[in-house]
């Protein structure tokens, strides 16, 4: 009993430190889409990774063709956000975002999208850690 009660505290203790983690940006971006990318990594980032380029345990890497924007318009990707993806791997993100800061965040995958797709994913990711 006492054995489950310590896991139980361990568990919890486990998800506090784990919402609590900051996933910072990599990438320089221009200034116009630097609010999309504050509120991105805020509330997107510990599922789709820094930058959007996908994690160890990212449910979508971001800059793959099917999430560009002629297969994924930025309607979806708004409806997404607020109200958790269709199979039910994401959750909704309403309470978390504005409609502004979702115009932001979408603003700059889009960017990031397009940048990946001019620089090619070896050079997009090289280009990471340059502040």
């Amino acid at each position: 009993m006492k054995l489950l009660k310590n896991f139980k505290y361990l568990i919890l203790i486990s998800v506090l430190a784990i919402s609590c983690v900051k996933i910072e940006p990599r990438k320089v971006v221009p200034i116009e889409f630097k609010e999309g990318q504050k509120h991105f990594h805020r509330v997107c980032a510990i599922c789709h990774g820094a930058d959007a380029m996908g994690g160890k345990k990212s449910p979508a890497k971001l800059i793959k063709e099917k999430y560009f924007q002629i297969n994924f318009p930025n309607r979806k990707i708004k409806q997404t956000i607020l109200m958790g993806s269709t199979s039910g791997s994401m959750p909704s993100q309403k309470s978390k975002v504005s409609e502004e800061e979702i115009k932001q965040i979408i603003k700059y995958i889009r960017y990031v999208q397009k940048q990946y797709v001019l620089l090619g994913e070896k050079n997009a990711t090289a280009k990471t850690n340059k502040k």
